[in-house]
């Protein structure tokens, strides 16, 4: 007897697939083989960090990193402030009223404290 995996109905050895649901059947006791490798965990985005002058450390917004969408950006703000560090997005407001244009700027910046921007930078990299 073949069992389908995917509703539980079970079928004489003769049938090559379930007619409910089309699945390949499958003896009891033998699993189907993965088509690809299991993924260790989501992709991460690489992103490109400027290193900061002595002069940009003294002050007291820095560009962290730049998106190429508001939503992206707003995504590693939302990272960011889940770790406790207060980011900032001050492209926003434009990139609401010209996001359909995003030829006009290209990029939307990420800022943070200067002394948060190691920290968000081991943050996003990984590290």
């Amino acid at each position: 007897m073949n069992k389908c995996s995917y509703c539980g109905a079970e079928y004489s050895d003769d049938v090559p697939e379930c007619p409910i649901d089309h699945t390949l059947l499958v003896e009891p006791g033998t699993a189907a083989a993965p088509n690809s490798p299991p993924r260790s965990g989501p992709a991460r985005p690489d992103y490109e960090f400027p290193p900061l002058s002595p002069a940009e450390r003294q002050k007291d917004l820095v560009t962290l990193v730049t998106c190429g969408t508001l939503v992206a950006a707003d995504l590693v703000v939302s990272r960011l402030q889940a770790a406790g560090i207060q980011a900032f997005i001050p492209d926003e407001c434009l990139m609401q009223t010209i996001g359909f244009n995003l030829n006009t700027f290209g990029y939307v910046r990420v800022q943070v404290a200067s002394q948060d921007y190691d920290a968000a930078r081991d943050l996003l990299s990984g590290n």
